[in-house]
């Protein structure tokens, strides 16, 4: 046995494995941490404020985020790919991990309908990493120049009211600046009002989100679609959260629009319940990831006559196996139990909100968020009363004036919504 596998990493694990699954959700006062990391020395010490000071993802109180604790299965592929340590910058350096994130990339490109032979993909570090990668995609294709000569003329991209702030991040670091980002109402926004944009704008790319952030609302810019043909305006779909339904089979049909998009970024690390992260960019005209990030470097970049090296693909050069972690859950779990169990969940949510007097449910046409008022209360200080859910254990979201949650958890089911239902009336009528 070798050192790296001795039998004091087996204990450590296991004891490590023990204490983590034993630890509360407990309410942690940010402010405190500070002290408690100062003093820490050793293994006891390091992993006791570790356990004590982290809430657990897995419990059925944690309904505020768009992530749960993890499959088991991504754990074990998270310690697959921790204990190996490998590098999938080039396929050399990772050809099990490379090629299992090519196959799997496939398998989703086929979900979507397009083509593996003509699209691709890529995994990186979060969904808004890979929603830059497409603006850059965009913008290659609209200007190629760009990549060597740099921006030479002002261009545009359109975006949702309810988009997500990684659009204004990208334009920043694309160096577009802040003020070429326009945003708009999609459904209040006529064909012709959207043309005049794209024209005086030199609008390059649209991006849509499909399943935002703060209601899970499907955006549909299908009405654009020939005004985009026409001026060639990129669509690229930020389907973080909707794209579960990929891998549904009772939901797939969800995702039919997707199919005329130009790139579409996914996170599995959301709803499919798999540990973070795993996020990949599916690029519909796949050899324009190579040619706008294609640089030459020797040292590194061998020619071994392998089809799925993916180097020229990225942007960055050290890149964690997380393709392996979705192509490892896809052999060993049901991706599609827990897809369909998120969206199936939601309708049932749907209906005991609508049918709970003290609520005033909103957005019920949402296919995974669950978003509500509290009745009987004119004004509530929603940060008070998710401060104080969280002191009882429960962390629930809010965004502006209302509650949010989402059923990632299996665990999750209607016994425990309707506790949760409980503590939230309880707090905003007693502390709010």
């Amino acid at each position: 046995m070798s050192a790296v596998a001795s039998e004091s990493l087996k204990e450590k694990a296991v004891w490590l494995l023990e204490r983590m699954m034993e630890s509360d959700p407990v309410w942690a006062q940010y402010p405190e941490l500070k002290e408690k990391l100062e003093g820490v020395k050793g293994l006891e010490d390091a992993v006791a404020v570790a356990t004590e000071h982290c809430a657990n993802t897995k419990d059925p109180k944690w309904v505020g985020r768009l992530y749960g604790g993890g499959s088991e299965a991504s754990y074990l592929a998270e310690m697959i790919v921790s204990f190996y340590n490998k590098n999938v910058h080039t396929y050399v350096a990772g050809p099990l991990f490379t090629t299992a994130e090519h196959a799997i990339i496939n398998k989703v490109l086929g979900y979507v309908g397009w083509d593996p032979a003509i699209s691709a993909g890529i995994f990186f570090p979060g969904g808004s990493y890979c929603n830059l990668v497409s603006y850059i995609c965009a913008r290659h294709r609209r200007d190629p120049d760009v990549k060597q000569k740099g921006l030479t003329k002002p261009m545009k991209m359109i975006t949702s009211i309810y988009s997500h702030y990684s659009v204004d991040k990208s334009a920043i670091m694309m160096g577009l600046g802040l003020d070429s980002v326009i945003k708009i109402d999609f459904e209040a926004t006529s064909i012709e009002e959207f043309e005049r944009i794209v024209v005086e704008n030199n609008v390059f790319c649209l991006n849509s989100t499909f399943g935002t952030t703060s209601y899970g609302n499907l955006e549909s810019v299908k009405k654009f679609d020939e005004v985009m043909k026409k001026h060639g305006v990129w669509h690229h779909v930020d389907a973080c959260v909707g794209a579960c339904a990929l891998f549904s089979n009772k939901y797939r049909y969800l995702t039919s629009e997707l199919a005329t998009a130009d790139s579409i970024t996914v996170d599995c690390h959301k709803l499919l319940n798999i540990t973070m992260q795993c996020s990949c960019v599916l690029v519909k005209e796949g050899k324009l990831l190579n040619e706008c990030s294609t640089v030459t470097a020797p040292y590194l970049f061998h020619k071994y006559g392998n089809s799925v090296d993916h180097s020229q693909r990225s942007f960055q050069c050290g890149r964690k196996a997380d393709g392996f972690k979705l192509w490892f859950c896809d052999a060993v779990d049901d991706l599609d139990k827990q897809a369909t169990m998120v969206y199936d969940r939601a309708v049932d949510f749907h209906k005991i909100l609508a049918g709970d007097e003290r609520f005033n449910h909103i957005y019920a046409d949402s296919p995974t968020h669950i978003c509500f008022r509290v009745r009987g209360k004119e004004e509530i200080d929603y940060e008070r009363a998710v401060e104080g859910l969280r002191k009882r254990g429960f962390y629930i979201e809010y965004y502006i004036d209302f509650f949010r949650l989402v059923p990632v958890n299996e665990s999750f089911g209607e016994e425990q919504l309707r506790g949760v239902l409980d503590e939230i009336y309880d707090v905003v009528m007693k502390e709010c």
